[in-house]
């Protein structure tokens, strides 16, 4: 108990010093910022009224035509007469006068910063060459835009203690703008000492040019304290230091003064002396005091001590009933454990059994949404197909059927390009992922002719008629996937159409703003409610009812945000709806090229083995090969290709890598050791499991991702031909 009390007593009295210290600094603080506050104001109240009186000074017509006539009689004589109010001649009614508004000289100066002197005008006492020199930095540039400045001066008079003054300088100019001179008024500046009503005298001064100017300080603290301030002017433009003089310790007070020439700084010191015999007797009054406090407790302690000590028999007899009491408790604890145990793993089961049922669920969305899309590709794939084996004279139109062709091939890679973008739902999309070049214009244009087959015959079949227009304000050309901004396009089409059950109009839109292609799709549908509009991005949500699956405008979103995108919708009920695409411009303009086709054909002809367990796949790659005059073999299964590669040897072997008995993967192991520089490239339907990082089995050259087209495979031979 006693080493509390001396604790507590202890800190109580670090605590106490502590606050008393705080609240000495926090009071010399609240002094200094008081009289600065006070300087000032009168320092600024005074600099207004100067200022404003000056410029109308400056602006008199009388003065502008002396000064440009360099009358200097007539020049000072209207000068006393505009300045009368703020101007006395008087050096003593200057100083013991009101600081605000009283000046103690006034002069001009020309252009070249001469004073020009009075005569016997009543201007003031001054010396030229002093004025001169402290108005030198200043400079009268013609065509400055600063008319007003400020300095400071410390003028001296024999063995007489230095005059302290503060120089307002105007700039007067003519008719035509440009400077005729300047008018130059000093103002005294005193220096004043005050009391806190503690017999302790606060004295305040200025620091010039590294002199010192304060009454009442002996020549040696005035050079301590002109040191001391010189020193701490290096680092920093105000603070406050600790400095000890002939008569004590003083606490020293600096701040920055404004001035546009010679650096001035008011300075004010504040004895500390009474400070600390107050802090010496307050810190022996809590010593005392905390005295006390031990005395006290001491006794407390003992009361404590002897009456709440209890007998031995009764402390064993409620320790004994204690003990069996929570024995008891432990029993009903461990019980109520086994239960909380039982129903955690119940719980468990429960969540796993919820967990799975959503992830069935949202795998069927998913597998709906994907063969929506599928469907979507598909529709031109059949229609154009079907049109090409139904019409024969359109084979006999090179032309026509080559655009037929082509929007097969353009069909077949977005579909290729649905099922790489499945990766999307189990892994993030790289934000640094670079595009090339593409067309928005023409991106369009195709999207419009693959979708034709619904906005156009599906529409007409039901009897109502769909316009799809485009209106081209500019051509922008932006870096992306091609395949995933034509879905964009494709899904975007499609719900327009879907929008409008009656018919009715369709425009595509595109336009630069702000440096970004802009792609507007607007319809004149049905259009959305706002709570439809603010929820029709998450994924699953959707209005068609069981007809719909609720991901394509999700998938829209994320292809957006993909190609670092802002997605925007305008709509409202019986208004139709504007989904507004905005896209980075590409930084440069695609290289020319000729039909799509890249230039990579083998110097020489090649003897490939061809290895697939698919017919199709085997005929594909056939006619690619053929197609470079590549001599061509094939095999159906591993162990087929490994006797016809003993029994002749190849150049170059494409193999799948899905096969029954022996894989790829196993089959490019046995052919490497039979001849190790032979180039295997390894095709793959499984784009997520192999070669995404960049990664390979040890015997296979490349791996590429299936479906594959003839500049790919065009590319792949000449890089590994040349590496072998």
């Amino acid at each position: 108990m006693m080493l509390i009390v001396v604790a507590i007593t202890g800190a109580s009295v670090y605590i106490a010093e502590n606050n008393l210290r705080a609240n000495q600094q926090h009071l010399l603080n609240a002094q200094f910022q008081n009289q600065l506050r006070s300087f000032l104001a009168v320092q600024n109240l005074r600099s207004s009224a100067v200022a404003e009186k000056c410029r109308k000074v400056s602006r008199s017509v009388r003065l502008r035509a002396a000064l440009e006539e360099k009358d200097v009689n007539d020049l000072y004589r209207n000068a006393l007469a505009e300045l009368q109010d703020i101007f006395s001649p008087d050096e003593a009614a200057a100083n013991n006068g009101d600081q605000t508004v009283r000046a103690s000289f006034f002069r001009f100066v020309d252009l070249k910063g001469a004073v020009l002197p009075a005569g016997d005008q009543p201007a003031g006492d001054v010396d030229p060459d002093l004025l001169a020199e402290a108005l030198g930095p200043i400079g009268l540039e013609p065509r400055d835009v600063a008319d007003q400045r400020i300095a400071f001066i410390a003028i001296s008079r024999g063995n007489e203690p230095a005059a302290l003054r503060q120089i307002v300088l105007t700039r007067v100019r003519g008719w035509d703008d440009n400077a005729l001179g300047a008018l130059v008024l000093g103002f005294p500046i005193k220096q004043a000492s005050s009391s806190d009503g503690r017999s302790a005298e606060i004295k305040s001064g200025i620091w010039l040019n590294h002199q010192f100017y304060i009454a009442g300080l002996s020549a040696a603290d005035r050079h301590l304290v002109a040191q001391r301030v010189q020193a701490g002017l290096n680092q920093d433009a105000a603070g406050n230091f600790i400095i000890d003089l002939q008569n004590g310790p003083h606490l020293l007070f600096y701040k920055a003064l404004h001035s546009q020439v010679a650096p001035v700084y008011d300075v004010c010191l504040y004895p500390l002396a009474p400070s600390l015999r107050e802090a010496r007797t307050l810190r022996w009054k809590i010593i005392a005091l905390g005295a006390g406090v031990l005395v006290c407790g001491f006794g407390v302690s003992l009361f404590l001590a002897k009456n709440l000590s209890k007998p031995v028999d009764q402390i064993v007899a409620t320790s004994a009933e204690n003990v069996t009491r929570r024995q008891k408790a432990e029993k009903d604890l461990h019980e109520v454990n086994r239960e909380l145990e039982k129903a955690l793993v119940e719980l468990k089961a429960t969540q796993q059994q919820v967990i799975q049922q959503e992830r069935l669920s949202a795998l069927g969305q998913m597998a709906a949404g994907i063969a929506h899309d599928f469907n979507n590709t598909l529709m031109p794939i059949l229609g154009f197909a079907d049109v090409l084996l139904r019409n024969d004279t359109m084979l006999d139109d090179k032309a026509e059927t080559r655009r037929c062709l082509e929007m097969l091939r353009t069909s077949a890679k977005d579909a290729a390009s649905v099922v790489s973008r499945l990766r999307e739902f189990y892994r993030p999309a790289d934000s640094d992922e670079e595009f090339p070049i593409v067309d928005l214009a023409k991106l369009i244009e195709q999207a419009v002719a693959l979708t034709e087959p619904k906005w156009r015959g599906l529409t007409q079949a039901r009897g109502i008629t769909v316009q799809v227009e485009t209106d081209f304000e500019a051509y922008p050309i932006v870096a992306g996937d091609e395949s995933a901004l034509r879905e964009v396009l494709t899904n975007l089409l499609f719900n327009a159409v879907d929008a409008m059950p009656q018919g009715g109009r369709v425009l595509l839109q595109t336009s630069i703003e702000n440096e970004r292609a802009v792609l507007r799709v607007a319809d004149t549908g049905t259009g959305m409610t706002e709570t439809v509009r603010r929820r029709c991005l998450e994924p699953f949500f959707s209005t068609k009812g069981e007809h719909g699956t609720g991901l394509g405008l999700s998938m829209v979103y994320g292809i957006v945000e993909r190609h670092r995108g802002q997605l925007d919708i305008e709509s409202a009920i019986g208004k139709g709806t504007t989904f507004v695409i905005r896209l980075p411009l590409a930084q440069e303009m695609p290289a020319a090229t000729t039909n799509g086709e890249v230039a990579v054909k083998s110097n020489s002809a090649l003897n490939v083995l061809v290895v697939d367990d698919e017919a199709r796949s085997r005929e594909v790659l056939m006619a690619y090969l053929r197609t470079d005059n590549h001599a061509v073999a094939t095999a159906s299964s591993g162990r087929e290709a490994l006797e016809k590669f003993r029994l002749c040897p190849f150049d170059l072997v494409v193999m799948d890598r899905s096969m029954p008995e022996m894989n790829g993967e196993q089959t490019a192991r046995f052919i490497k050791q039979v001849n190790q520089n032979v180039p295997v490239i390894l095709l793959t339907g499984f784009s997520g499991q192999i070669g995404e990082d960049g990664s390979k089995p040890a015997a296979v050259d490349v791996v590429l991702n299936k479906p594959i087209t003839l500049d790919a495979l065009r590319r792949t031979i000449s890089k590994v031909v040349h590496a072998a």
